[in-house]
């Protein structure tokens, strides 16, 4: 097919207009803003690596971090720097990015040609068409893109959120059980100390059968929690290194636990409402809500053209060498697809996902309050180790060393003693534990590392 210079110009004129409305497939602004996003939320540093310079600069910035005890706030960066699965999680921007500029491309315009051959004599037709309804309705097929695009923006944040949290939390873990193999170890020395000592009694006579055998008893099970307990240490040490995207062979260790975290200083109600404006998940089930009613809109918008419209020109040169030209429309009748089953399917979606949308803010304003409380609860608990319990074996072990030099009481009330106060730390411990560990799971619950500062929660001991 010919086309004359005009119309060759209105091609043009039409396709640097089409190219002018076209987004770039490039991800490096929706990375960007979701990094801004998450920035807002306690978790800076968030890049999809995408380059061999970005993985070796992420590497080092990670042996630097491992070269010195890890706290959980230390391997947080480290997992934001090593972990492939939150890499996975950005790359979901790159396809939602590619996604939009897609949508934003007009369908390729369409070439026919035909030669016919008979009696001596050839008829040949050719002919440009274009999907007409495609590129009516791009706008609005870029919108629903748009915010497809937000909605996968606020899942990746909140993917990448859960990695953070899920890091913190394996460090944590790790920290508590290291405490606690270590005063098990403790324990089990003393009573492997009052098992020897009661065979040297039995074997001079002045022990009874049943004592020694009361004493290695203990000494035995001691032995026991030992054993299991370094063996949950080095499965918590898995976790971390699953967790932070590690290979295994690295060396680091972990810093101590630290003092009880803050206490909330605002009710569940405060952080209820916190969680409903913060909470990345329930802003993208907003999102996809909102895209289902585009899509309703789009689709009612076209409903009586189930198929599509295409315009065209054509030309064609007869048998008797005479050339015709003109244009052409190709038409789909809505007669037995007139889009109604379309629509009541995108109604029921809307209505399946506002459903879900409800629920989800319960479980959310539920899940706030059951974390406040745990929070709460492990908070007390600790706080009376600490300023209870333990203060109270340090004096009864000191009073039992004070007889022990009068010589009022034996070597067993001692060992008893000591193993009692150091039960009481480990008591505390795993208290201490528990208590970081739910202001992790609040933090998770509200959906914000920086509730001290948004809420005011905070102020600790």
């Amino acid at each position: 097919m010919k086309i004359d210079r005009r119309r060759g110009a209105g091609v043009a004129a039409l396709a640097a207009l089409a190219l002018a409305g076209c987004a770039t497939a490039d991800p490096a602004a929706t990375v960007s803003a979701t990094g801004r996003t998450l920035a807002a939320k306690g978790i800076a540093g968030v890049d999809w690596r995408r380059d061999e310079a970005a993985v070796a600069d992420a590497l080092a910035r990670s042996r630097e971090l491992l070269a010195a005890p890890l706290t959980a706030e230390s391997a947080a960066e480290v997992a934001l720097l090593r972990s492939p699965a939150l890499q996975a999680a950005l790359a979901e921007l790159g396809v939602a990015q590619a996604d939009l500029a897609q949508a934003t491309r007009l369908a390729n315009p369409g070439l026919s040609f035909s030669t016919l051959k008979g009696g001596g004599h050839e008829q040949t037709t050719t002919g440009l068409f274009a999907d007409v309804v495609d590129w009516l309705t791009q706008p609005l097929r870029k919108r629903l893109a748009e915010g497809e695009l937000e909605r996968v923006k606020l899942e990746v944040g909140a993917a990448v959120l859960e990695q953070v949290i899920a890091a913190k939390l394996a460090l944590v873990e790790l920290q508590a059980a290291e405490a606690l193999a270590e005063r098990l170890a403790v324990i089990e020395q003393i009573d492997r100390a009052a098992a020897d000592y009661a065979q040297a009694l039995r074997a001079a006579g002045n022990l009874t059968a049943l004592e020694r055998a009361n004493a290695e008893a203990g000494w035995a099970e001691t032995w026991g929690e030992a054993g299991e307990a370094r063996a949950e240490a080095a499965r918590r040490r898995e976790a971390v290194v699953r967790a932070l995207g590690l290979s295994g062979v690295e060396t680091w260790s972990v810093a101590p636990l630290e003092d009880l975290p803050p206490a909330p200083e605002v009710g569940p109600a405060e952080l209820e409402a916190f969680a409903v404006d913060e909470r990345l998940d329930l802003a993208a089930a907003r999102w996809a809500v909102d895209a289902l009613e585009r899509a309703r809109k789009l689709h009612r918008r076209t409903r009586w053209l189930p198929v599509g419209v295409e315009l065209g020109w054509e030309r064609e040169r007869d048998i008797a060498e005479t050339t015709i030209e003109g244009p052409t429309v190709e038409l789909a009748l809505p007669i037995f697809d007139t889009g109604r089953a379309s629509l009541a399917r995108h109604d029921a979606e809307i209505a399946r996902g506002r459903a879900q949308l409800a629920s989800l803010e319960i479980a959310v304003r539920s899940e706030v309050r059951e974390k406040a409380g745990d929070l709460a609860a492990a908070h007390e608990l600790a706080t009376h180790y600490r300023d209870s319990l333990l203060p109270l074996r340090f004096e009864v072990l000191e009073g039992t060393l004070r007889e022990y030099n009068q010589m009022v009481s034996g070597t067993f009330d001692v060992l008893i003693a000591k193993q009692e106060q150091i039960d009481a730390e480990r008591r505390y411990l795993r208290a201490l534990a528990g208590a970081w560990a739910a202001r992790i799971e609040l933090d998770r619950a509200v959906g914000t590392l920086v509730t001290t500062q948004r809420t005011a929660v905070g102020g600790g001991r």
